[in-house]
């Protein structure tokens, strides 16, 4: 009877284990923050499409794979041409293409915009679920933690004060991805909510360092211009650093190692002669 029963259960194991669904195999991602959590989680073989963003300088620095993945411009008839199983896009889809995506039979996850560690844990676990890789995505977080414990117990004693510059005058605030990770780095943000500031303004407000993201940082153009005004230079020559926008623009796990490289930077920045206002 026992015996009878033991095989009932195996059986019924066994067909449980046959309903799980596999985990897809042509992921098509549509926004640039998922290109980067699937990168992260899942290898090259598996992603049937990104979007043309990952193949920018800024983006290729940290995830050159992505020069080797098809691309995509974010179009219904792309997604109907790959033919994904699983599309990753974010909360901010049109509702004509969220009608679109439905009807393409994919499983369709939406991933919100993570702007804090504790939004990165959570679409971090959201897309590896959605992967079938919740053990990869949970081994990033550790390191995360681990990155923003080792960051918080060597906290520098003087806190500077960062302007993020470089947006042609706009600047982010403190309720930002780059707010989080530079204050995970010791600094303060000067700029206490999304707004443009004109060279004046800038000069005004005194930061000890001006933080450039490096996307674009070479690209001729008026924005480039302002950056580089001969004020700015002459005033914050030793004090101006360059930081990997694509780490300060979605958040990733990675997010934390980049705060850890912007410590460095700013203590190095402050240590040159004049870094000390």
């Amino acid at each position: 009877m026992m015996r009878g029963i033991g095989a009932a259960v195996f059986l019924f194991l066994l067909a449980g284990q046959g309903m799980a669904a596999p985990p897809p195999t042509r992921v098509m991602s549509l926004k640039i923050c998922t290109d980067e959590l699937l990168m992260d989680l899942v290898p090259p073989s598996r992603i049937a499409s990104l979007t043309f963003l990952s193949r920018e300088k800024a983006a290729l620095k940290l995830w050159p794979q992505a020069a080797h993945i098809p691309v995509n411009h974010n179009s219904a008839e792309e997604v109907l041409a790959t033919r994904p199983d699983l599309i990753l896009t974010d909360s901010f889809t049109t509702p004509q293409m969220r009608k679109l995506l439905a009807r393409s039979g994919a499983r369709v996850v939406e991933v919100p915009p993570a702007e804090n560690f504790k939004q990165i844990r959570a679409v971090t676990r959201l897309v590896g679920d959605a992967v079938g890789m919740r053990p990869r995505a949970e081994a990033l977080i550790a390191r995360m933690d681990a990155d923003l414990r080792e960051l918080a117990a060597t906290r520098p004693a003087h806190i500077v004060r960062v302007m993020g510059w470089g947006g042609g005058g706009f600047v982010p605030g403190r309720l930002t991805l780059f707010n989080a990770v530079l204050e995970a780095a010791g600094g303060v943000n000067i700029a206490a909510n999304d707004g443009y500031y004109d060279v004046e303004g800038l000069i005004a407000a005194r930061p000890d360092v001006l933080a450039y993201g490096d996307d674009y940082i070479d690209t001729p153009s008026l924005r480039v211009d302002q950056n580089a005004h001969p004020v700015l230079l002459k005033l914050f020559g030793a004090r101006r650093i360059v930081y990997p926008a694509a780490l300060f623009n979605c958040g990733v796990p990675q997010s934390a190692e980049a705060a850890t490289q912007l410590r460095r930077q700013l203590l190095a920045a402050m240590a040159r002669p004049g870094g000390v206002p």
